[in-house]
């Protein structure tokens, strides 16, 4: 499935976006910079982006993993590197605008362009990410000695090394692979919400 946020920057950014991801991936700038030379590049309205960003398919599992973490009054929270407008419009569509999110946002001037502003970000985040997943936590009053966490990407990959328990897909779970630091992989939420919630288990 499709990275929701690049998914808008390929139908709504000028080209350029494309060089910003190179400079990224090359560790020439952190993920906050690109992200924001991005949404510097948009040329789209908010409303368009929201109606855009409500079409995007989820993962499934998500719905079923939230039913789960309700019934048993687990709570469960989006931390994110992506925009909160994308977010909450996806979680709209799908009846799950209770679930608390945290990310960057995104803003427009008086000329009608996007920027960014990441009120979740830390000077000594190791990833260099817009918003600083450890830090969330942190102010959150997480204790991530009884966090489950669950990423695929290079955000997420400080938590990774302290949560208590990590469901990793993608480059995150290659991450963890290389570093040795114990993950359990999945392809999709449908997954992890069967290892988490199996008849007679619970979530330790």
């Amino acid at each position: 499935m499709r990275d929701a946020t690049d998914a808008v920057l390929e139908a709504f950014a000028l080209p350029a976006f494309r060089e910003w991801e190179y400079r990224w991936e090359r560790g020439e700038i952190t993920s906050r910079e690109c992200m924001a030379r991005q949404v510097e590049l948009i040329r789209a309205d908010r409303a368009t982006l929201a109606g855009f960003a409500a079409e995007l398919p989820i993962d499934e599992g998500f719905i079923e993993l939230d039913r789960h973490c309700t019934e048993r009054g687990i709570p469960l929270m989006i931390v994110s590197d992506g925009l909160d407008l994308i977010i909450e419009a996806v979680l709209r569509r799908h009846g799950l605008s209770h679930i608390p999110a945290i990310s960057n946002r995104l803003t427009w001037n008086g000329n009608g362009f996007p920027s960014l502003s990441s009120p979740s970000a830390s000077l000594d985040c190791r990833v260099g990410a817009g918003t600083c997943k450890c830090i969330v936590a942190a102010s959150g009053g997480f204790s991530l000695k009884e966090t489950v966490y669950i990423g695929d990407g290079r955000s997420d990959r400080c938590i990774s090394t302290v949560a208590q328990r990590v469901f990793a897909k993608g480059e995150l779970r290659e991450w963890c692979g290389l570093q040795g630091i114990a993950c359990e992989p999945f392809e999709t939420l449908t997954e992890v919400a069967e290892h988490l919630f199996r008849q007679g288990e619970q979530i330790e």
